[in-house]
């Protein structure tokens, strides 16, 4: 009797029926080797129930994937446990995979992997007959079992053909006996829309220029990828890999607060309602006293449209009127800050309405970003309109730093050729804190204002549009480093 072999776990016919679309994968995808089951051995790849993996390990051989006879040696089978992520297994338990024979089958002489498609009722089996190479035979579930397998002609090479595989309908297999692959064994689908007529090659990096042997869908997610068998530089010969998208960033949020203030003092009683950029609402509160409210924690990729109206309504807010930002410190950190507990991290000056973009993209690193395009969701109407430095007592000079900072903050407000907006001035405004004398710190909050003037005319700013003016400690309210500083906005000349 023709001894026939079949990849059959706990008398039940390996198939590999997951939804996800093989031309799905990508040049960024991550080809990541199962180091807890790869050995100095060959691997190659049985099938996959979406907990544990199975597969053959043969001894090494330098022919490998490149030889019919390698998918006839002597075997032994496997299988291997998931533990987390995608890649990582706990290691592998041998097991004994039990054959099969029919005696409708006659004229096989080695059946090298059968799997079937229990949904469709189809089985396809990669299998020689007497002095020819492995191809693919498909056949179809009867009332008394299996009909007769029938070779699939449009997919069959002169090659081999091996390893096939379900995919919800669609079949995987491997060949080299086509020239649209990479090179040696490459692996292929062939949609059941097609009947089996066509296949069409999968891309990098699950192939390669050397061989690819077995795949087999990881789940049906979008992250799922596939599992793969192949030789790849670094790896130990034929080996399992695992290829599938890079993970996602994870959702990173942090809590952050608003202050209102109109010429230094506080805004009490603001109503202050957020919305995604065209998408829903994500808070509603009301200033308290101080006009400081706590808006809890936002993704830090957001973009939120912010509308600020008076309580009742009965008056508008003046403009000119500040909200300034703040982000939750770490505990210990910020206490000297003058909201102890709280960085403030960005400002908006309100002009002529109540709505502006609050825009978290990210917070900490604007200046590393490029000017996002205009038709970018998060964009501010001119990065960000206000820009500020705090000093040391008694201090006006810009550090290192400083002039930095503000170098970036000038250049996010260039058009895609570099010119400086139209329409645009610059206003200086210095200040000092109340510690010293009237007239010392009238002549401190001009030395702030003139050093960043200088500055910014320094960078190539048309200086009849630079305009400066200092206010000493007559809106201060303490000796904090909120109240040394200077403030620079983007205001209109039309």
């Amino acid at each position: 009797m023709l001894r026939h072999q079949l990849n059959l776990i706990k008398g039940v016919l390996l198939s590999c029926i997951f939804v996800q679309s093989g031309s799905a994968q990508s040049d960024d995808w991550k080809l990541v080797p199962l180091k807890g089951v790869n050995t100095s051995s060959d691997e190659l790849l049985i099938g996959w129930d979406g907990t544990s993996l199975f597969f053959n390990r043969f001894d090494g051989s330098e022919q490998r994937g490149g030889s019919s006879d390698w998918f006839q040696q002597d075997k032994s089978a496997w299988e291997s446990s998931r533990l987390n992520g995608w890649s990582h297994f706990d290691e592998p338990n041998s097991i004994v995979l039990r054959a099969f024979s029919s005696a409708n089958w006659p004229g096989f002489k080695t059946i090298q992997h059968v799997a079937i498609d229990e949904e469709r009722g189809v089985l396809v089996m990669s299998a020689t007959v007497a002095g020819g190479d492995f191809d693919l035979y498909m056949a179809q579930e009867a009332e008394n079992g299996w009909g007769t397998p029938k070779p699939l002609v449009e997919l069959n090479t002169a090659g081999d053909e091996v390893n096939p595989n379900f995919e919800s309908g669609t079949l995987l297999f491997a060949t080299n006996g086509r020239k649209d692959g990479l090179g040696g064994f490459d692996v292929y689908e062939s949609l059941r829309a097609d009947h089996y007529t066509a296949a069409k090659p999968f891309g990098a990096p699950l192939n390669s220029a050397g061989d690819e042997l077995s795949i087999v869908s990881a789940g049906s997610t979008e992250d799922a990828g596939y599992y793969l068998t192949a030789e790849r530089v670094g790896g130990s010969g034929m080996d399992l890999w695992w290829v599938g998208p890079p993970a996602k960033s994870p959702v990173v949020e942090a809590e952050f607060a608003m202050e209102f203030r109109f010429e230094r003092s506080p805004i009490p009683g603001l109503e202050v309602a957020l919305r995604e950029r065209g998408g829903p609402h994500v808070f509603s509160g009301q200033s308290d006293a101080l006009g400081r409210l706590r808006i809890g924690n936002i993704q830090l990729d957001a973009a939120l449209s912010v509308q600020v109206t008076q309580h009742g309504g009965t008056e508008p807010i003046p403009n000119g009127a500040i909200c300034h930002v703040f982000e939750r410190c770490p505990t210990g950190e910020c206490a000297i800050e003058y909201w102890e507990g709280w960085k403030r991290v960005r400002s908006y000056r309100m002009e002529g309405g109540v709505a502006f973009v609050f825009d978290l993209l990210p917070l900490d690193q604007m200046g590393r970003w490029p000017r996002p395009h205009r038709g970018d969701a998060s964009r501010l109407e001119i990065t960000s309109k206000m820009w500020q430095v705090q000093f040391e007592k008694s201090s006006f000079e810009l550090s290192a730093e400083d002039r930095q900072e503000l170098t970036d903050w000038l250049k996010r407000a260039k058009d895609t050729e570099g010119h400086w907006p139209h329409d645009l001035a610059i206003e200086i405004t210095g200040y000092a804190d109340a510690s010293g004398s009237v007239e010392w710190n009238l002549g401190l909050s001009k030395r702030r204002a003139e050093r960043a003037r200088e500055f910014v005319i320094s960078l190539g700013f048309d200086p009849a549009r630079v305009r400066s003016n200092w206010k000493g400690s007559h809106e201060s309210k303490g000796v904090s480093d909120f109240d040394r500083r200077v403030e620079l906005h983007w205001v209109s000349i039309l």
